[in-house]
């Protein structure tokens, strides 16, 4: 499996894809991240149909973008455990036994999903100074050598499929944020998405949500996002095919 499957087309949507791993509906960054994505949506339409458009009778936002979203809390979401690896990597090593492929299919559609991704957001609180354990798990189960990033081989070490897609990071915290030294959510999300191609990391940090008037913050916050899609927006066009980067 390689994005190039996905990425041969110039005439497809580019998508959005929010990694979702807020434990409370409707909490402050998944208002922040809707919010942003309603703005990125916005500027992408006005910005690539002022020149060449890849998507034929693009008239509406929602003709150019597709968004999806991948709530790491569903119950659907695999259970990466021994069994489970096993299984996963007997399939992935041209096993037809029908419980190794049952295994493996979640996993191969997520890791699809995000690949199919031109732009990742992910919104997550800081608990432990680090991710909540589903946001891990979810990583433990899509990233993977060979099914979201080159294994090394005789061209090399490991290495990503594609690069220079966007990420955001949109995280919170009911204190102030950690000494930078002691911060492990923005440092191993960039790293560890970056080996997937992700690699042009921003972060909109919502601090002091026990502290301060949480609509304040969420203003703030707001205001920050935006200006990072704008960027975004602007350097990368969400990573179009390679004819219009």
């Amino acid at each position: 499996m390689t994005p190039v499957e996905s990425k041969n087309d110039e005439s497809k949507k580019q998508t959005i894809l929010h990694i979702n791993a807020s434990l409370t509906h409707n909490s402050v960054t998944d208002r922040v991240a809707a919010k942003m994505i309603d703005h990125l949506t916005h500027h992408y339409h006005c910005h690539i149909c002022n020149g060449n458009c890849p998507v034929d009778g693009a008239d509406k936002p929602e003709d150019v973008l597709n968004i999806e979203e991948c709530d790491v809390w569903s119950s659907s979401l695999p259970k990466f455990d021994r069994e489970t690896m096993t299984r996963v990597w007997r399939a992935r090593h041209g096993s037809e036994d029908e419980e190794d492929l049952k295994a493996f299919r979640p996993i191969k559609e997520l890791a699809e999903q995000m690949l199919r991704a031109d732009f990742l957001v992910i919104t997550s609180p800081v608990w432990n100074f680090s991710v909540p354990y589903a946001l891990k798990q979810y990583i433990d189960c899509v990233v993977q050598a060979g099914l979201t990033f080159h294994d090394k081989d005789e061209e090399g070490p490991s290495r990503p499929y594609f690069k220079g897609r966007p990420l955001i990071v949109i995280s919170s915290s009911g204190g102030k944020a950690p000494p930078a030294h002691e911060d492990y959510v923005f440092p191993f999300l960039s790293r560890i998405f970056a080996m997937c191609g992700f690699d042009d990391a921003h972060r909109v940090a919502i601090e002091g949500l026990a502290m301060y008037d949480k609509e304040e913050c969420f203003q703030n916050a707001v205001r920050e996002a935006n200006c990072i899609a704008d960027k975004v927006v602007q350097n990368h066009k969400l990573r179009l095919d390679v004819n219009y980067v």
